[in-house]
């Protein structure tokens, strides 16, 4: 118990710092390449940050473990929207803000995606076939979201040419060694501190006794998101909000579209309907209310924020007492 609390200590330090790397970096690319800073976050940074979720989901599915496998890719969807967004609006000095055209096709996409994955467990699993089809909506997803790119960005040109001039300036004075070396360093130093958070937040819900659905709802959820988590409050402390509300949007879409979809092909994954019916219905409820949020003026504020963490709370003590108890209670 006592080294499992040390590595969680250890696991946060680490994180604390690197995801301050891993977001310059992110911000460097974004400029380099002068393309919206929430775009990277859709794409790239959510990529990066969803690969726990896919080695831990792809792993529990193929050792047999199909509730974890499944609970960890939907629990991290809670867990990104509530409270990695909500920590970061607490935290943040002034409110998150987002790219209005932007975030209006990826909060469709999100929804959309949530709704489509419980559908497909109605039946109390998840097969090969529809494994296949959550993989497909992320391609089909990625095309509307270029195309919708280059829509904007043909029409901001044409509105506002003279003011890309700053940007492209700016990009020639960033070195692409300090760029790759900060991503890189700040993406390893995450998944690391990832992986020893998990490490022991597993061994501290087993000396409690927790049952497997728990821990995939919850402590591997949250120890597999860490780093949406630590890359969200570190972008609002850094008042780069776009790269962090990207990086949990895209988050959440890769989380029911690759992890679970990929996790379903490597094996089927089946659950309780008790359990589907609760995790499913939660992600939507609460991926909606910030959503929602965030449409009243494309941004967070700290008032939201506490929202958002109370929601993660109620979900949390729901799942411990009622849907799935520990042997102890």
């Amino acid at each position: 118990m006592v080294t499992d609390i040390l590595l969680v200590a250890g696991a946060v330090l680490i994180l604390w710092k690197t995801a301050d790397w891993f977001v310059e970096g992110a911000v460097g690319v974004a400029v380099l390449l002068n393309l919206p800073k929430m775009l990277i976050g859709l794409v790239l940074v959510s990529a990066a940050t969803t690969a726990p979720e896919l080695f831990t989901s792809l792993n529990a599915a193929l050792h047999g473990y199909p509730e974890l496998a499944l609970g960890n890719a939907i629990g991290s969807v809670i867990v990104d929207a509530s409270l990695a967004m909500g920590l970061a609006a607490l935290l943040a000095t002034t409110p998150l803000v987002v790219d209005p055209a932007i975030f209006k096709i990826s909060a469709r996409a999100v929804v959309l995606v949530l709704c489509i994955g419980f559908v497909l467990v109605m039946n109390g699993s998840l097969d090969r076939t529809e494994g296949f089809i959550l993989l497909g909506c992320y391609t089909v997803y990625i095309m509307f979201l270029y195309r919708h790119y280059r829509q904007i960005h043909r029409q901001r040109k044409e509105d506002t040419l003279p003011a890309l001039a700053p940007e492209v300036t700016k990009a020639g004075q960033i070195p692409l060694s300090r760029i790759a070396m900060l991503f890189g360093i700040g993406l390893t130093g995450v998944l690391l501190g990832s992986e020893l958070l998990v490490r022991g937040a597993t061994g501290i819900a087993e000396t409690l006794q927790l049952s497997p659905v728990v821990i995939g709802l919850t402590i591997t959820a949250a120890g597999t998101s860490m780093p949406e988590i630590a890359t969200c409050v570190a972008a609002a402390m850094k008042r780069e909000s776009d790269i962090g509300i990207g990086n949990i949007i895209g988050a959440d879409i890769l989380n029911v579209c690759w992890v679970a979809g990929a996790s379903a092909i490597a094996n089927p994954l089946t659950a309780e309907k008790s359990v589907l019916f609760f995790m499913f219905p939660s992600a939507i409820i609460i991926v909606g209310a910030m959503i929602l949020m965030l449409r009243r003026g494309h941004s967070l504020n700290r008032w939201n924020g506490a929202v958002l963490v109370t929601l993660y709370c109620l979900y949390a003590l729901c799942l411990f007492f009622f849907i799935s108890p520990p042997s102890f209670l």
